[in-house]
């Protein structure tokens, strides 16, 4: 029994020196491109399909969750663009990364402290390539998803501070574009997925989440149709959590994979997809 042990031991220890040293020669041969492109990648050169979803859309050249970084994002094949919601004190769904307007605009405060009207009284004023745009204001959870319903491209809707009773206009904004089939609602926030599930038995969910455990994806299988969005940086930390996550059939995801060997990583651990603000389709 002991010898076996060893054996399987060694095997694996070779297994994870041999993937350790492709994926350092692919990382040289990756950094010598002009551009970093789901072309430039082991995986894509082996053949292997791979759902890229765009992190705030197009962020890397469009300024992060505004609607010309969504119409980027399906301009340029991304499978799908993640975005970031929260509500405002008169209940509007509104697309920003935090939960204050500084950051991104002229304004200060905290986005749930204004009606939605206040709000547009900011410009977003930073991001990547913001310059050409003028009077570029914070868009909707609509506008975000009519960029969806025009094109092939799906939303990943992340929740952030909201008020939970707003959850029915949510899945009323998806459901009058008859996107609940491709939509895929996000969160750091356990019991904001378990009130989702409560009003939506089919859409489908994923757990953000820094550490994935098992307790982890116990919860998520119980909810149904609910996957795993795990940070690529603690992913060999967590492989036995993601080994389970994928042995409970649960959808695998990682998070954010900007570099293409760390998209050759991903795959080789099983993960489904992956959320970046560069890699592209080639």
């Amino acid at each position: 029994m002991e010898k076996e042990r060893s054996k399987k031991l060694k095997k694996t220890k070779t297994a994870i020196a041999a993937i350790a040293w492709v994926l350092a020669l692919t990382a040289v041969w990756q950094l010598t491109g002009r551009s970093i492109t789901e072309g430039r990648t082991l995986t894509y050169l082996l053949g292997t399909s791979r759902t890229l979803i765009a992190h705030r859309g197009f962020s890397a050249l469009y300024p992060q969750n505004t609607v010309p970084a969504f119409e980027a994002a399906a301009e340029n094949g991304f499978d799908g663009f993640e975005f970031d919601v929260h509500t405002t004190k008169d209940g509007v769904w509104v697309v920003l990364h935090n939960d204050t307007v500084d950051e991104m605009t002229n304004g200060s405060g905290n986005v749930a402290d204004y009606t939605y009207d206040e709000l547009m009284m900011f410009d977003i004023d930073a991001g990547n390539g913001v310059e050409r745009y003028e009077n570029l204001k914070i868009p909707t959870l609509t506008e975000a998803l009519d960029v969806c319903a025009e094109s092939e491209i799906f939303p990943v809707i992340e929740i952030k501070s909201c008020d939970p009773s707003y959850f029915p206009d949510l899945l009323r904004e998806v459901y009058i574009r008859s996107l609940e089939k491709r939509a895929v609602i996000i969160s750091f926030d356990m019991e904001y997925l378990e009130k989702i599930r409560e009003l939506d038995g089919d859409i489908e969910m994923l757990y953000l989440t820094h550490k994935l455990t098992k307790d982890d994806v116990d919860r998520c299988e119980k909810l149904g149709n609910c996957g795993v969005d795990i940070e690529i940086k603690n992913s060999i930390k967590t492989l036995s959590a993601i080994r389970y996550a994928r042995e409970k059939g649960l959808r695998c995801v990682s998070w954010t994979v900007d570099l293409p060997v760390l998209a050759d990583l991903s795959h080789f651990l099983g993960i489904d997809a992956i959320t970046t603000n560069k890699i592209r389709h080639k």
